[in-house]
């Protein structure tokens, strides 16, 4: 997918604030990683010359007290001095510090041993191993390799999650757009058609334009609940009383009624007092939602029957069917059953918002025949 400049600069940001704190903690496990593997090397190599200089000490003693040929193994590097420090024997003649037992320099090390306690004359056995910056330089260099891989791994990671990371904020944006379009059509249509009326109605005097300014201003209002629900829903305190949903519904028939009469529809009720609990306001809001959106999806001069019965509140209409992948998200925020219908998809989200909170069940049912919107209303026990 291409990416906008915000969305580049996000990305950036994320990339270059995950690639130094990966940086950082490879170079930091490297670093010890190098430490360890070169004490555990000359740890080894110590080990190795502490035996060659005891193979030295216990031929020395055994040729003392036996009397048998004194040999050092060809592959030693050695050298034997007297209690004065004087050279006896041996491959190299480097002044080494005898205080303690090991000393290195920077490319051997030397292990001192005073175990042949003077048999032979031999006070000190010294035994050496060289060419040690090699190997060290030998380990940096696989951990530096091994390094490199480690952070090209975790880049690629990077780089796939930062992408992940940023498809949610791009669907979120690509969803506030399509809405700031829609809301921008929605409003467009009733203030463009109640202008046209006004400058008609202002000519010709004639009813029927009066008409269309009373349904383009309830268009208009309905637009404006959505919205001030949609943004301030949080905000706002309830007022709790019991109200009959029955009256509610007839209430916003009459409140769509020029509506009704333009698209050639009629309504069949069957309905019944239901008494419930709640903020009038939200559930006029529900109920005015869900007729809405029933009115806006029927076809022309078709039913669209209202059925009230135990609390149980059922809308049919007779649309076209709602495909099944969409019945799964049609009441998710800016979701619309079919875009080229109009609309910015948050009707049905507010619809079960409002019924989340008062713990109301609702169900939508779609096939070829009709379209049926179900809610059941908790009844009020007062």
């Amino acid at each position: 997918m291409s990416l906008s400049r915000s969305e580049r600069k996000a990305l950036f940001r994320f990339f270059l604030i995950y690639i130094i704190a990966v940086g950082l903690v490879i170079i930091s496990f490297a670093y010890l990683q190098y430490n360890i593997k070169k004490e555990s090397l000359k740890d080894k190599i110590v080990t190795k010359l502490q035996r060659e200089a005891f193979t030295i000490a216990s031929n020395a003693i055994d040729a003392q007290m036996q009397g048998k040929t004194f040999t050092i193994p060809q592959n030693i590097d050695f050298l034997l001095l007297d209690k004065n420090k004087k050279f006896i024997n041996g491959d190299f003649k480097e002044e080494i510090p005898l205080e303690h037992s090991i000393y290195q320099n920077d490319d051997c090390i030397y292990y001192i041993d005073k175990s042949a306690k003077g048999h032979l004359g031999i006070e000190y056995i010294i035994v050496k191993e060289c060419g040690i910056s090699a190997k060290y330089q030998k380990i940096l260099k696989n951990i530096v390799l091994l390094s490199l891989l480690y952070f090209l791994f975790f880049l690629g990671i990077g780089w796939y999650l930062g992408r992940l990371f940023l498809q949610p904020m791009r669907e979120n944006l690509e969803n506030l757009d399509r809405f700031i379009k829609d809301s921008t059509h929605e409003l467009n249509t009733p203030v463009t058609t109640l202008l046209l009326a006004t400058q008609k109605l202002k000519k010709t005097n004639n009813p029927k334009y009066l008409d269309i300014i009373i349904m383009s201003a309830r268009l208009l209002s309905s637009i404006h609940q959505d919205l001030t629900y949609a943004t301030l829903a949080k905000k706002r305190k309830n007022h709790l009383q019991p109200i009959d949903t029955a009256s509610i519904i007839e209430d916003i028939l009459r409140f769509f009624d020029v509506l009704i009469d333009q698209k050639g529809l009629s309504f069949s009720l069957e309905i019944e007092p239901c008494i419930i609990e709640a903020d009038p306001d939200e559930i006029r809001l529900l109920i005015k939602n869900l007729i809405d959106n029933a009115i806006k999806y029927a076809f022309k001069n078709s039913e669209i029957k209202i059925v009230l019965h135990k609390c149980r509140l059922s809308i049919i209409n007779r649309s076209k069917p709602i495909p099944n992948e969409k019945l799964k998200t049609i009441f998710e925020r800016y979701q619309r059953a079919e875009s080229d219908q109009g609309g910015y998809g948050i009707g049905l989200h507010i619809v079960q918002r409002i019924c989340q909170k008062y713990k109301f069940s609702i169900s939508v049912e779609s096939n070829e025949e009709k379209t049926t919107f179900t809610v059941v209303f908790n009844q009020s026990r007062k």
